[in-house]
């Protein structure tokens, strides 16, 4: 049709709609019809393009289209055609661009106000320089109907391919449900993750470990032995104070997010934890407002420093008893923590569910998991066959 045009794509099979003479717009093959259209006349030789009515709605149907197109021909037609108003003005406000940046600033907001992790929002900005910018530079959000191509040229892990995808598809329905620019979500394909199974290390090799702090970094023997022994998230631990503990409980009410101490947990919750007789012989006594585990000149630790600690013990720990160890922090203590519990009490899952704070036992589930041919070993009551114990493929000494 002469002077429209329907703006967009078949979302079945990406091909243009085709004027039918009964039907309007339409893709022949699948019948989808455009979601909107904009009017192209002549002006002076002048090509006049505009997808909007004058109060600033998206003409969506051919209907509306011919409404607006005759009454640009009246105007010009009474020769009181103000050329100036019928130009569309450069739509920012449906460039990619100029929405990914918006959308971020609502995260990054929200992150100051402790509502988002401080460790997710920075990998929204990488995400957003290093792959949705360079991509999606120039397009108008509502001509983007899948995302196939994008992923396509991604070439990165598939648990990174699917953060990324993740946090798009986040901020189209950002773009559908609260700033109302589209109707529907762009066509996002499918990355399967092979599921992830932590590694863990048996009470054994733990003791062990802490042995070589004794002997090696005395001055972190407390925290490492927090961490060992309570199976918690070092965040936590790190920003415990004084007020936190009393007697043989503990309450995890703040958190590290990024560098900045929070005065909440990773779940939004206080939790209480029971401390072990292990744990208390370390504990140093502070001030209510003071950090539990400091060094140095009182400082709290820092999760580059623990890291640093836990890395240089653990070369030591494999030296020491040719082993190949290398696993996160986070699996050597909590994960493991878990999956010790599990075997040795498997009909208390809920009650590890309540000690990690997990909102859903499918967490728990994943976090420490019964080992079945362990499991059958205790029920037959005997021992592991074999003159050394063998836990993750790593002898323990």
């Amino acid at each position: 049709m002469t002077n429209i045009r329907p703006e967009g794509k078949c979302p079945v099979c990406f091909g243009s709609f085709k004027f039918d003479k009964r039907r309007g717009f339409i893709c022949p093959a699948h019948l989808t019809t455009p979601q909107r259209y904009s009017i192209r006349p002549f002006y002076k030789g002048e090509r006049i393009t505009r997808g909007t009515t004058f109060d600033g709605k998206t003409i969506r149907t051919l209907a509306d289209a011919l409404i607006l197109l005759r009454q640009f021909k009246d105007e010009k037609d009474r020769r009181v055609l103000d050329i100036t108003k019928w130009k569309s003005k450069l739509k920012i406000e449906y460039a990619f661009k100029h929405l990914i940046w918006k959308w971020y600033q609502e995260k990054e907001d929200l992150m100051n106000r402790g509502k988002l992790a401080r460790g997710y929002v920075p990998k929204l900005r990488t995400y957003i320089t290093n792959y949705y910018e360079p991509f999606f530079k120039g397009i108008d959000v509502r001509e983007i109907l899948s995302c196939k191509d994008f992923a396509r040229q991604l070439n990165k892990s598939p648990k990174y391919q699917k953060n990324i995808l993740d946090a798009l598809c986040s901020f189209f329905r950002w773009l559908r449900d609260e700033e109302r620019l589209i109707q529907t979500i762009p066509v996002f394909p499918k990355i399967e993750v092979p599921e992830y199974e932590p590694q863990t290390a048996s009470k054994d090799v733990r003791l062990a470990f802490l042995q070589l702090i004794a002997e090696n970094e005395l001055e972190h023997i407390p925290i490492l032995t927090y961490l060992i022994h309570q199976g918690c998230r070092p965040s936590e631990v790190r920003a415990l104070m004084g007020d936190c503990i009393e007697g043989d409980q503990v309450a995890y009410r703040r958190n590290f997010s990024g560098r900045r101490l929070v005065e909440h947990t990773k779940t939004k919750r206080i939790r209480y934890n029971y401390l072990f007789p292990e744990t208390r012989a370390v504990l140093p006594r502070v001030f209510p407002k003071q950090f539990v585990f400091t060094h140095g000149n009182g400082r709290p630790y820092s999760e580059d420093f623990l890291n640093e600690i836990y890395k240089r013990t653990m070369q030591k720990f494999n030296e020491k008893y040719g082993t190949a160890l290398d696993m996160p922090l986070y699996e050597f203590t909590k994960h493991s923590f878990g999956t010790q519990f599990i075997n040795e009490h498997p009909e208390h899952e809920k009650l590890l569910q309540e000690w990690f704070g997990h909102t859903k036992p499918e967490m728990t589930r994943r976090y420490a998991k019964l080992k079945v041919v362990d499991a059958f070993r205790k029920l037959d009551n005997v021992e592991r066959i074999g003159s050394k114990q063998v836990v993750e493929g790593v002898k323990t000494p």
